[in-house]
């Protein structure tokens, strides 16, 4: 029986759908068979066809771009369950939309994904403590779902910070960690704190980094998503851990 995950950032923009597309592949390459899940995403608007979804930037959509990596064909609704066209945190845009996120959606997606898949990466949107319902955010939707997290982590000046303050929140929910990848890393920097922080967030957090990615001038497709993640994550260490009643 493989464990499913959730992939929560420290804040919005620091990697999560490279980190998880990247993960995605490496884990199909791996003969995996994986699911892939967006439950709420902002930002994007539907095209013509209500087949798929775009940026405002015409970017490919977080979930569209999760599914291509783990090279599945599903129902947009599936993937993504539901979305809003404004960027910003789920309940903001729910509200001024008029349409909420009905919770029974995305379990009922969640139980379809996980038992056709061996396992299912479900991203968030931004941290744990973003909001999708009124004293619900993304911190309660992992555990009704009954996931262990993984932690993206920015690698500049003032990570130590979010990153502390993610796990101590995860940790005060009683969701398990799975872990911390940094993303975005510039293994030629000379910034101390960059150098610094991967052992310094070991240190605070009492987590282990077990994955620093490196920055790339530019990933447009899950091929560049999983090279990088190849160079920044053992997946066979990911796997180990991933891997229960083995």
């Amino acid at each position: 029986m493989w464990k499913s995950f959730f992939i929560t950032g420290t804040d919005t923009g620091v990697g999560k759908t490279v980190v998880g597309a990247g993960l995605a592949r490496l884990l199909v390459e791996q003969g995996l068979k994986v699911g892939v899940m967006k439950p709420i995403e902002t930002g994007i608007v539907l095209s013509p066809s209500d087949s798929d979804a775009i940026t405002y930037e015409g970017a490919i959509s977080d979930g569209t771009f999760l599914a291509q990596a783990a090279r599945i064909e599903e129902k947009r609704e599936m993937i993504v369950p539901f979305t809003y066209a404004e960027p910003l945190a789920p309940l903001v845009a729910a509200r001024r939309s008029s349409r909420h996120v009905d919770l029974d959606v995305i379990k009922r997606a969640w139980c379809y994904l996980s038992s056709k898949y061996e396992l299912v990466i479900v991203e968030g949107a931004g941290g744990l403590s973003v909001p999708i319902k009124e004293s619900y955010d993304m911190a309660s939707l992992a555990l009704d779902l009954g996931l262990p997290i993984l932690i993206v982590a920015r690698p500049s000046l003032g990570t130590l910070n979010h990153t502390f303050l993610t796990v101590h929140y995860a940790r005060s929910r009683g969701l398990e960690i799975l872990g911390i990848i940094i993303s975005g890393y510039n293994r030629n920097t000379t910034d101390v704190a960059e150098i610094t922080n991967p052992s310094m967030i070991e240190e605070l957090c009492g987590e282990q980094v077990i994955g620093i990615v490196p920055k790339k001038d530019s990933i447009k497709s899950p091929e560049d998503a999983a090279e990088a993640v190849r160079e920044g994550v053992e997946i066979d260490d990911l796997i180990k851990k991933l891997k229960i009643n083995a």
